[in-house]
C-alpha cells in the first residue's frame, strides 16, 4: 500500500497532482509491487491524512498554469510539513501514465487560499481567548499548534502570511497576561 511519505514523494516529483493521477499511481505502484489493488477509501483516508497533516495542500485547478497539468476540481501540491520519499518505481510508472512533466501553479492562488483559513483560526483561537472557561491548556494547546503551522506555512509561502505574526504575538501577549493574573 502507499505510504503517506510516498505520496508525499510523488506529489514532490509531480508538482501538482490530480486524485485520479494519485490512484493510478498506487495501482501501478501495487502491481509492480505484486500488492494488492488499493481500495479507493483507503486511498482518499490517505489523502485525507496527508492533507491533515500539511503533507499535501489542495489547491484549485485555477492555480495552475500548464496545459498539460491535470484539470481536476482536486489538484494537489507538496505541503509544508512535506518529507517525502519518492517510490524507486516512480520513474517507471511515470512512463506507464505518460506523465508528461512541467508543471508549475501561482504561489498568490495558493496564498490565497490559504490566508482565510489561517484567518478563520486565528478568530476562533481569539475568541477561546477572551472565553478561557475551558482551561488555559486548552488554549495554549490551539495557539501552540496554530503558532507551529504558521511557521510552517510563512516559511513555505513564497510571500510568507502578512500579518498573521501579528496577530498571534498579540495572543501570546493576552495568554501570558491570562497567566500572570491567575
Amino acid at each position: 500500500m502507499l505510504t503517506t511519505e510516498e505520496l508525499s514523494g510523488i506529489v514532490e516529483v509531480m508538482v501538482v497532482v490530480s486524485e485520479d493521477e494519485i490512484i493510478d499511481i498506487a495501482q501501478e505502484l501495487a502491481y509492480l509491487r505484486d500488492d494488492e489493488t488499493p481500495d479507493l477509501e483507503d486511498l482518499s483516508q490517505l489523502i485525507t491524512l496527508a492533507m491533515k497533516i500539511h503533507w499535501l495542500e489542495p489547491i484549485p485547478s485555477t492555480a495552475v498554469f500548464n496545459s498539460n497539468s491535470p484539470q481536476s476540481s482536486m489538484l494537489y501540491i507538496a505541503g509544508p510539513a512535506s518529507f517525502g520519499t519518492v517510490p524507486p518505481e516512480l520513474s517507471e510508472i511515470m512512463d506507464t501514465i505518460e506523465f508528461e512533466g512541467c508543471r508549475s501553479f501561482d504561489w498568490d492562488v495558493v496564498t490565497s487560499n490559504i490566508i482565510p483559513d489561517i484567518s478563520r483560526r486565528l478568530d476562533r483561537l481569539e475568541a477561546l481567548v477572551e472565553d478561557t472557561a475551558d482551561g488555559i491548556e486548552k488554549v495554549e494547546t490551539e495557539y501552540s499548534e496554530l503558532f507551529n503551522l504558521y511557521y510552517d506555512y510563512d516559511f513555505w509561502l513564497p510571500g510568507g502570511l502578512p500579518g498573521i505574526g501579528g496577530r498571534l504575538e498579540d495572543i501570546s501577549q493576552r495568554l501570558k497576561e491570562i497567566k500572570e493574573a491567575d
